[in-house]
């Protein structure tokens, strides 16, 4: 975003400025005495375009606080409001003997804490400090690189997205995240954010000459996508608001109608003072971070990695532009005198050498999600030859007979037996509630498929409690497996080395198909279980058979349920999702 202190346009003059008085003579700048040292004093002028960008984004917070979801908390947004605003105060009182409207800090705060998210924040917790330390030292990060990188006076780097794509590497998706692709569905809220944001960037776009930019990013990045995806179909995304993988055509569409991607073409990309000065090299420029951007999403396959992705084209387009500027001088020469220059080729050679470029995406992808088996060979490298023998051996009639006759059962007990199948009886239960966002999250799931969720996790249930009466381990495998499997073994487990038999019944009076955040990473996909509340009655025994103790107690859990590995028409339980947050 548009986070540093870039020089106003043309006819405006910078917060604090006096303006030439009319009778020629040179204004004096405002100054205050502290200390018994003079300080220049720069205060915020309702013409820096900063202002604007950060009403822009001040309102699409406001927005997320209320209609939008955002799981962002106000304690954290103020945290690094005032981590940027007390940085660059400081650094402005004490090298630079001015003080001012930290405009930029504020700036780079705001941008900061509009991308960051710390999973284990939910929206709604508005004083929540979680991972507050994170933000304060992203922010941080970012200010010290607009201090410290720096070519020929200009920082070289957007403050708050080196910042932003450095913390999501190092941390990972268990401590951060990048603020979703997609917020909410389309609706009224959602029309009135798309207003705000394309037409406020695009307004601040022109009042900074980097309109050009901004098409060029938006347009490079619509082609380059669409040219990348179409020889590999199968290059998908995986996100935590979508039921299946993104691939082809959703894909593109999701990136390219993404807010978040405006946010990034509209307010991040354009900020003067990390972009060429030229308007040819600027739109050159934004054409070059498409370009990165879709190159960069190659390998990825999770919306995690494919948002950092995108930050990350930024960070080393900026790190290539003195090279872009002094490439295309000769042509930007030729534009500002409206001629064309003797080196004008090189803007289209690097546009087609650009589109050739981006072929290399389908590679990487194919790569990253294929794994081709090589041809066996032998020792010496060669390939082996394999020799078809034909007429010999046993005739097709007399091969399918003997193979026929020899796949039936043995003529062997033909009269009855006993049946081996166990016959469940379940306890009374109540129809399944649904929660109206695991129909949004999944349409498939009906009420149908939610009755038979509960009708499979009571089933499981009840299976696990003959198992544990009867101390069957092989029985406890047909109502649950994986993690949800050593939950029930364990108790088994402690009932044969105590010596006792436990019965568990179970009384339910709500069931509910709920929608449930992951436990360490609310960007990866959400998790639909079986929420079940009621009571559960444990009858505990002695090897003769004679009750010891009766108890009663409350029963609240949530379940993820899934396949089972043996082919039973229910599904079995495998996680234990009781804890975990409900999904906004």
């Amino acid at each position: 975003m548009a986070t540093t202190d870039a020089a106003p346009p043309q006819g405006l003059s910078l917060p604090g400025e006096s303006r030439r008085p009319a009778n020629g003579g040179k204004a004096k700048p405002r100054t205050a005495r502290l200390f018994g040292r003079d300080y220049r004093v720069v205060l915020p002028s309702i013409r820096d375009p900063r202002l604007h960008v950060a009403a822009v984004l001040l309102t699409l917070q406001a927005l997320g606080q209320t209609v939008l979801g955002f799981r962002l908390s106000i304690a954290q947004i103020l945290a690094c409001l005032a981590a940027g605003a007390l940085i660059e105060f400081g650094v402005s009182f004490l090298k630079d003997k001015t003080i001012l409207w930290p405009a930029s800090g504020l700036l780079t705060g705001n941008s900061t804490a509009f991308i960051l998210r710390v999973p284990g924040t939910l929206h709604g917790q508005w004083w929540s400090t979680h991972g507050i330390w994170i933000f304060v030292g992203v922010v941080a990060l970012g200010m010290a690189t607009k201090y410290l990188i720096r070519w020929r006076g200009r920082h070289i780097f957007n403050p708050s997205n080196v910042a932003l794509v450095i913390a999501f590497v190092a941390l990972g998706p268990t401590r951060t995240e990048p603020l979703d692709l997609w917020w909410i569905p389309m609706g009224m809220w959602m029309i009135v954010t798309y207003a705000i944001l394309i037409g406020g960037g695009l307004l601040i776009a022109l009042e900074l000459r980097l309109l050009g930019l901004v098409i060029g990013f938006m347009a490079g990045f619509a082609v380059f996508v669409a040219v990348a995806l179409a020889p590999v179909p199968d290059h998908c995304m995986v996100a935590s608001w979508h039921v299946t993988p993104m691939c082809g055509r959703a894909l593109w569409q999701i990136l390219i109608t993404s807010p978040e991607i405006l946010i990034f073409a509209l307010f991040m990309v354009p900020d003067p003072r990390t972009v060429p000065d030229g308007q040819v090299a600027r739109v050159i420029f934004g054409i070059l971070v498409a370009l990165l951007a879709v190159l960069l999403l190659g390998p990825t396959t999770l919306e995690f990695w494919t948002k950092t992705a995108i930050l990350a084209s930024l960070v080393i387009a900026c790190g290539l532009r003195f090279a872009l500027v002094r490439f295309l001088a000769p042509f930007e020469s030729a534009y500002a005198a409206r001629g064309t220059g003797r080196r004008a080729w090189r803007v289209p050679v690097a546009l087609v050498v650009a589109l050739a470029l981006a072929g290399v995406l389908p590679v990487a992808a194919d790569v990253a999600t294929h794994s081709p088996v090589p041809v066996a060979g032998l020792s010496d490298g060669t390939t082996p030859t394999i020799v078809l023998t034909v007429g010999s051996g046993p005739g097709i009639a007399d091969w399918a007979s003997k193979t026929g006759a020899s796949a039936l059962p043995p003529i062997t007990r033909s009269g009855p037996v006993a049946a081996s199948a166990r016959v469940w009886t379940l306890p009374s239960y109540p129809s399944a509630t649904l929660a109206a966002n695991v129909t949004s999250f999944d349409p498939n799931i009906t009420q149908k498929t939610a009755d038979k969720f509960a009708h499979d996790a009571v089933l499981d249930l009840i299976i696990e409690s003959e198992a544990r009466r009867s101390h069957d381990l092989n029985l406890a495998k047909l109502g649950a497996q994986g993690d949800g499997l050593q939950e029930f073994v364990d108790v088994v487990k402690q009932d044969i080395a105590s010596g006792k038999s436990i019965d568990k019944t179970y009384a339910f009076d709500r069931i509910t198909i709920q929608l449930f955040l992951p436990k360490f990473a609310t960007q990866a996909s959400r998790l639909i279980g079986v929420e079940l509340h009621g009571t559960s009655t444990l009858t505990t025994r002695d090897s003769s058979g004679k009750v010891l103790s009766q108890a009663t107690s409350g029963y609240d859990k949530s379940w993820g349920l899934t396949d089972s590995t043996d082919g039973s028409a229910y599904q079995v339980i495998y996680v234990d999702y009781t804890g975990l947050a409900l999904a906004p």
